[in-house]
Formats: C-alpha cells, sequence, structure tokens
C-alpha cells in the first residue's frame, strides 16, 4: 500500500497521520484526542492488558481516569464480547465512548474480525454518524484489520488509531492486575 505521513502541529504537541490508500492511522496523543470531530469513539479492550494504553489511556486522561478506575472496580472488565457505552462529560468534544471487550490478549487476533464487525454494529445501532476506531492494546498485530474497519463504516469512519507508539511494559501484553 502505499503510504505518506503528514504532520501537522497543535497546541501540546505534534499529531502524524499515515495514509495507507484509504484509511487514516493516527497517532495517539493527547494533540489527537482533542481535535477529535465525531459523535463516538469505538475502543477494543483485552481483559488482561493494563495499564490501559494507546488511544483509551489518552482518553482516560482527558476524563481524569474515569476510565481506569472504573476497570479498578471490576465495573469495566474488557472480557469477550463487553459493551460499555461510557458518557465523556463533556471532558472531549466527542459525547460518547464505546468499549469492547475482546478477552485476553493472547486470542485477540484470532477472531479479529468477528470483534470488529461486533464493534461496527454495535456503533450503528447507536446511531453512530462520524466514528473514530481503535483497536485493543497492544495493538501492532491487528492494525492489518484496518481495512475491515473502513468498509464496515464507509463515510462515517472518521479516522484509525495506530498502536501505541511505546511498547508495553513486559514487551508482551502489559502488566496484568
Amino acid at each position: 500500500m502505499a503510504r505518506s505521513t503528514t504532520t501537522t502541529t497543535a497546541n501540546d504537541g505534534v499529531v502524524k497521520t499515515e495514509q495507507r490508500s484509504h484509511d487514516r492511522l493516527v497517532e495517539p496523543s493527547l494533540s489527537a484526542v482533542d481535535q477529535l470531530d465525531a459523535d463516538a469513539v469505538l475502543v477494543g479492550l483485552c481483559s488482561d492488558v493494563r495499564p490501559l494504553g494507546g488511544l483509551l489511556s489518552m482518553l482516560d486522561w482527558r476524563l481524569c481516569g474515569r476510565v481506569s478506575t472504573m476497570v479498578e472496580r471490576c465495573a469495566i472488565t474488557g472480557v469477550d464480547g463487553e459493551k460499555v457505552l461510557f458518557p465523556t462529560f463533556g471532558r472531549i468534544k466527542v459525547p460518547r465512548l464505546f468499549l469492547y471487550g475482546w478477552g485476553p490478549h493472547a486470542h485477540a487476533a484470532s477472531k479479529a474480525s468477528e470483534r470488529v464487525a461486533a464493534m461496527i454494529e454495535m456503533v450503528k445501532k447507536a446511531g453512530g454518524e462520524r466514528v473514530v476506531f481503535a483497536f485493543p492494546e497492544p495493538a501492532r498485530g491487528l492494525v492489518h484489520f484496518a481495512d475491515e474497519v473502513e468498509r464496515g463504516l464507509g463515510k462515517k469512519l472518521v479516522a484509525v488509531f495506530a498502536p501505541d507508539p511505546l511498547p508495553p511494559c513486559d514487551e508482551g501484553v502489559g502488566r496484568s492486575r
């Protein structure tokens, strides 16, 4: 696929967007979160990967740690098929955060197509018209499913977020609770 990188500046950093044929892979950053122009953010969450990473960690920061608090309290677990609608309380421009459980990270790739389809169906049923998508972290082995995201959401897709640029704590899965 043809690739090109566009760099723009924002108040607190640089936003890099990698263009691949029809999809955009956006680097997770606070600047990117602040610039989101969508009505829904759709993020996968593995049940055994902690701390939160990638786009979800940036969203959690802007939401004053509310997502990680819910994870710590086991109100959000990331088990396979879990669906959570999380309000953003006006702390970011996007009003709704949808979380979808992918189960244990070791099995994430084996059912990725099925999970991507379920995530897309969830946000379509909720009436999402401008959707941002992020795979669960660590997402390095999952981004080749971005074309499925683009096909499934079509013109409703605003952006697909790239994997967290920082490797997980133990190079594999991250710290488990």
